[in-house]
């Protein structure tokens, strides 16, 4: 039996959040696991307002792009990783995280891209409940850390 995770992918627009895809992951949910490894994959990318076909960046054109970017990164095989309804979290599973980009900063006419960790905050929730953590990327891998360091 795997330790079962969602990650629902959401934009926060006028302060609604917009769920975009939510994914079931099978295996590894645990914070050390999925937890670490999004954070990990988010951290270097590059959210843009359109781009090159040229651009060779770690970027994504906005929330829907990144969201297909990271199933086609994490999907090789069949199990493991499914698209699940959105609106309905796994009750059932360990964790549940959900990426939440301010997508507000593309209303600049001047600004076309921004690091994701600049406008990513992540939450994490066990089976359904309200977050447990409510952060950045960068502090959600302080936080796995310090969970790490007092077992």
């Amino acid at each position: 039996m795997g330790t079962r995770s969602t990650i629902t992918f959401c934009e926060k627009r006028d302060n609604k959040l917009i769920p975009y895809v939510n994914i079931y992951q099978q295996y590894d949910g645990y914070l050390e696991g999925v937890g670490k490894d999004l954070c990990m994959w988010l951290k270097n990318k590059i959210i843009v307002n359109g781009f090159s076909p040229d651009d060779k960046r770690n970027i994504a054109n906005g929330i829907g792009c990144l969201s297909a970017q990271y199933i086609k990164d994490n999907k090789d095989d069949v199990g493991n990783l499914y698209i699940y309804p959105i609106g309905e979290c796994c009750k059932g599973c360990d964790y549940n995280y959900s990426v939440i980009i301010d997508e507000s900063w593309t209303i600049s006419l001047y600004e076309t891209e921004r690091k994701a960790e600049d406008i990513t905050i992540i939450e994490v929730s066990n089976w359904g409940k309200k977050p447990f953590f409510k952060g950045t990327i960068q502090e959600l891998l302080d936080y796995i850390d310090k969970q790490k360091e007092e077992e």
